[in-house]
């Protein structure tokens, strides 16, 4: 704790129980879940014994004075939904146990002075805020935090900026090219089988017979047509009924 610690109820008796402390909540065998000491005046640095509260869910230490490493030990806790760190003085860099927690579903880092590369995570973030972390630019260091997963990225002026919209971007990108390409496949396709058939019928026109037993209005008849477009459009039609 800090000299400047703004809510220590419970803390110091003698003889309470840990579930009445200030900031703590615990599950009905007695088990702490929850850690919850946000903006609190805290200092000082995470104990490796917090891997010792192997049911805790929630872990909420935002905007305190926290400094040091951010302990291996935080890998233990596999119940782990909720980590926030964010704006305290924490050092080093992200441990890779955080990478075995297969509940997390948010991971709050941002505003600290974390280095090197975040470890990939096992669950992907569902909203913008999911996993912040500074790994945006610029940066107080010569390059920002390295982050895979991330869903949002922070920099050294305190500005923040999904990064959704870049992967949206090559996702539609990926999806525009392969869309391209497959129609190209398309119609090579239909005009080899254009040509094969061509080749069969030289210089036989279209039965009028055949045009009436088919329709003239149905999409069909274009396959009597001599004009590639009209094969395409058929192939086409006749690939959607299929589908």
């Amino acid at each position: 704790k800090g000299q400047e610690w703004t809510n220590s109820t419970g803390w110091v008796g003698e003889y309470n129980s840990h579930c009445e402390w200030h900031g703590i909540e615990c599950n009905d065998e007695g088990q702490v879940i929850k850690l919850t000491l946000g903006n609190g005046g805290l200092s000082g640095r995470i104990s490796g014994a917090i891997g010792d509260l192997r049911m805790l869910q929630t872990v909420d230490l935002r905007d305190n004075d926290l400094k040091g490493s951010i302990p291996s030990e935080i890998g233990h806790l596999l119940n782990l939904t909720s980590l926030i760190l964010s704006f305290n003085k924490i050092t080093g860099t992200v441990p890779p146990e955080i990478a075995n927690l297969p509940k997390l579903e948010l991971l709050h880092l941002h505003n600290n002075r974390l280095q090197g590369t975040v470890p990939r995570l096992a669950l992907k973030g569902q909203t913008k805020s999911s996993f912040i972390t500074d790994c945006g630019s610029p940066s107080e260091f010569d390059s920002p935090l390295d982050c895979p997963d991330c869903t949002m990225c922070c920099n050294s002026r305190q500005e923040c900026d999904a990064k959704e919209s870049q992967a949206d971007f090559g996702h539609i990108a990926s999806f525009f090219i392969g869309s391209i390409a497959l129609f190209a496949v398309f119609t090579a396709l239909s005009k080899a089988i254009y040509d094969f058939i061509c080749s069969q019928n030289q210089k036989k026109p279209p039965i009028q017979n055949e045009l009436h037993s088919i329709g003239r209005d149905s999409a069909y008849s274009f396959f009597l047509s001599s004009n590639v477009t009209a094969w395409v459009l058929a192939l086409a039609v006749l690939a959607t009924q299929t589908l």
